[in-house]
């Protein structure tokens, strides 16, 4: 499905839990269209949280691995300035702090951005849709998304619609 909406010169940012295996990242990121930005997630192996990757020693090879499997390592949050918006949304794996949830039991509070009142692109929820969507919070994962990239015109079109 990937390759279907992604073109080989376009620009994708996948927000974090690409795959929960190394083996995974060298054996499909290669395939995969377009020049790949990742905000790692909690599952990826370059993430701080990770428990095979808190050795710097370890996650400077894993983050090798990433690279040579096509990543571009992207900073933990990242602002993007569009130009027709109030604020630049901002993407990161995890939604704000402030947001309701009793699966997250604060154990990812110093990678959760606060809420300054932005839109903010989020994979980490792992919903299968976007109909729980909270305040100015839009889940960007594949798995809430049939598993399928969506473009930013999509998430402009979210933004605009009324809830």
């Amino acid at each position: 499905r990937w390759n279907r909406v992604v073109g080989p010169g376009d620009t994708l940012y996948y927000l974090g839990d690409f795959s929960m295996t190394l083996g995974a990242v060298e054996r499909i990121t290669p395939r995969l269209n377009g020049h790949k930005h990742l905000i790692a997630g909690n599952h990826d192996h370059i993430h701080p949280y990770h428990g095979k990757s808190r050795k710097p020693e370890v996650l400077a090879a894993n983050t090798k691995i990433y690279a040579a499997a096509g990543w571009t390592i992207a900073p933990l949050e990242v602002n993007m300035v569009i130009p027709s918006l109030e604020h630049a949304l901002l993407l990161t794996h995890f939604p704000f702090a402030s947001a309701p949830d009793p699966s997250y039991k604060d154990k990812y509070t110093k990678y959760r951005p606060l809420d300054y009142g932005q839109w903010l692109l989020c994979g980490h929820r792992h919903l299968r849709s976007q109909e729980h969507l909270d305040r100015r919070i839009i889940d960007v994962g594949v798995d809430a998304n049939a598993y399928t990239p969506i473009s930013l015109d999509y998430v402009l079109e979210l933004i605009r619609s009324p809830r």
